[in-house]
């Protein structure tokens, strides 16, 4: 059995470590009620967006458009962005969606991978593959401005042909408690990726289209691919926050089991010595007594 001073000594040390784990929950919960306003606000413009994506490509036929976003090319590369952390302590968070990227990417003989988070990227090079572009910095705090530079950067390597397919490896947020990795394909883009979406506004007549319906659907595809960028950053950010309070809260649940423990071993021992002072005081009278 410890003695008592080693005792205290540790229980100092689990106060000490969940004192840091309770901060941190408090901090992770605050960053994801952030997050989730701003999915909030992204969710309600992409609604209007792909509802009119929907209304431009299902109201058109195929030879009206024709647009290297919405043709789908067989045997070329695929693009996988894969979106993690740049820091730990959020459980499975990494680890989930690196495994369902890797899972994925083995569907495919030719891939590309881009990585923004750190945690990503070292698991990647861990497991023998090596990003061709990594970002770091932008997980606590994903900008529209990064969303921005990010989806032209995919746009440029699709119309330049360099990938033929571009995949999106995230973590969607679902609510607190619950978040899974999900892969989003984003271009091509097909019909079928817009089958959830309700018309916002029915009509049977033709619409008239300024300056032309290609030229509308030109500006609005990259616009799009933006929007979902920022929205996937955002989901990420939200799911990251959630899954560091949840492992948090676990720790700092297993912190105070482990203070009560130690503060019955404590008081355990205590008692121990003190019966045994008195124990020994009563062997010394009894001595003295028959001296």
């Amino acid at each position: 059995m410890e003695n008592i001073s080693e005792l205290k000594q540790h229980l100092r040390a689990i106060e000490q470590t969940r004192q840091i784990s309770n901060a941190m929950y408090l901090l992770s919960t605050s960053r994801m009620k952030k997050s989730m306003q701003n999915i909030d606000y992204n969710l309600l413009y992409l609604k209007r967006l792909r509802s009119t994506i929907k209304d431009i490509i299902s109201k058109t036929k195929h030879n009206m458009l024709s647009d290297p976003f919405l043709e789908l090319t067989e045997g070329g590369k695929a693009l996988f962005f894969v979106i993690s952390s740049d820091k730990g302590l959020c459980g499975g968070y990494n680890s989930d969606v690196v495994n369902l990227a890797m899972e994925k990417m083995r569907e495919y003989p030719d891939t590309v991978v881009y990585s923004l988070g750190l945690k990503g990227t070292e698991m990647f090079v861990n497991h023998g593959i090596t990003p061709e572009h990594s970002w770091y910095g932008a997980s606590q705090r994903p900008s529209l401005h990064l969303a921005r530079e990010l989806g032209n950067n995919i746009v440029d390597l699709y119309d330049d042909c360099a990938v033929s397919e571009v995949y999106i490896v995230y973590t969607e947020y679902v609510n607190s408690a619950v978040q899974k990795p999900v892969c989003k394909r984003v271009l091509p883009i097909l019909r079928r990726d817009f089958d959830d979406v309700e018309y916002e506004n029915k009509y049977t007549a033709d619409v008239l289209y300024e300056p032309d319906l290609q030229t509308v659907f030109d500006r609005m595809a990259p616009q799009y691919i933006i929007g979902m960028m920022y929205d996937v950053m955002m989901q990420s950010a939200a799911s990251e926050n959630a899954a560091r309070m949840t492992a948090m809260q676990n720790a700092t649940e297993n912190a105070d089991k482990m203070i009560a423990k130690l503060s019955e071993q404590i008081n355990s021992v205590r008692q121990l010595i003190i019966t045994n002072e008195i124990t020994e005081i009563a062997a010394a009278s009894n001595v003295q007594g028959a001296v």
